[in-house]
């Protein structure tokens, strides 16, 4: 038996779609994923599997326009021309169904394998579960006003309730945050019973480009928490920017501030160690100057010693902690 969800809501103009999609290539048919929009027309997905690569062919998302996952047994023809169709302004069950209408058998099957879960920036949501995804143990979804949940080769009904609550609960962080934070939640009551191999992050922004978010990780025996790190090395790296902005307006509070932030989420990265070492030294802040520049040693000897030979760090060289001997 096939099934169709799907939910239409608007709340003030602010309208805000999930969907959990599960994505499997293959026969490891275990995978939980999230797409939503959010009310700045952004739209993204999370998604995680044990299978190779999910997020090149499984995830897709366009500003402005909205979001889809094509999973269990994936057509990755679903993405492009499921992105052209909501960007014409077509609502999420019009585009599902056209999807799984021209579905075309691609590697000989056809809609009983496939998990299709679609969003347009609009508001509408609308998922699609085919009779072959249902019979893999544990399959399942939840759903309510502009969010969808859903899985398949899953622990229980506990991973798309924790999924859920999660996303709910953390209204008001960036959509990528939210989408993680559901990943991690799922996860954390089981996930998949075959365990993981691969995990995506996509989000497309109105303003693009460096605005996006697009981290994949493709083989790896942890690959929720790989991701967690990738997003949280982003987040160090604008907090750097920030800090670095505030140092040029001479507002040293507000770049110790971020610097330490950036230090918190991003202290295992070479770079962030070098940048924040760079910044105390211009404050002429000298503690955390050398403290972070022999954090960024350890992290990089060849860099290291490229680095301290930089005229900007001569007012600490009298120190005796300074860094030598590397």
């Amino acid at each position: 038996m096939n099934r169709v969800h799907s939910c239409i809501s608007r709340l003030g103009g602010a309208a805000l779609v999930i969907l959990f999609t599960l994505v499997l290539p293959g026969a490891a048919n275990a995978t939980y994923s999230i797409v939503a929009c959010d009310s700045t027309r952004s739209c993204g997905a999370a998604v995680a599997t044990h299978n190779l690569a999910v997020g090149a062919t499984v995830i897709y998302a366009r500003a402005g326009a909205g979001a889809l996952a094509t999973q269990f047994e994936t057509n990755p023809n679903y993405g492009p021309a499921g992105l052209s169709l909501l960007e014409a302004g077509h609502d999420a069950d019009q585009v599902l169904a056209n999807l799984l209408a021209n579905d075309g058998n691609f590697e000989g099957q056809g809609p009983a394998f496939r998990q299709l879960g679609v969003v347009s920036a609009g508001g509408s949501a609308s998922v699609f579960t085919g009779s072959e995804a249902l019979a893999s143990p544990w399959a399942g979804d939840r759903y309510g006003p502009m969010y969808s949940v859903q899985g398949n080769g899953l622990a229980g009904a506990a991973v798309l309730e924790a999924m859920e609550a999660a996303f709910l609960a953390s209204d008001g962080k960036p959509l990528a945050e939210r989408l993680l934070l559901a990943l991690e939640a799922g996860e954390a009551v089981g996930g998949q019973t075959i365990g993981g191999m691969s995990a995506a992050l996509l989000v497309r922004t109105p303003d693009g480009t460096w605005s996006d978010t697009d981290f994949r990780v493709d083989a790896s025996s942890r690959p929720i928490q790989d991701l967690r790190r990738l997003w949280n090395f982003n987040q160090a790296h604008s907090h750097m920017i920030r800090a670095e902005r505030s140092a040029r307006r001479s507002d040293a509070e507000a770049a110790a501030r971020d610097i330490d932030t950036a230090l918190v989420l991003g202290g295992d990265w070479d770079r962030i160690q070098r940048r924040a070492a760079r910044l105390w030294a211009s404050l002429g802040r000298s503690g955390p100057a050398l403290e972070a520049l022999t954090a960024f040693i350890r992290l990089n000897p060849a860099w290291g010693r490229i680095e301290i030979a930089d005229p900007l760090y001569d007012p600490l060289r009298a120190d005796s902690t300074f860094p030598t001997g590397i």
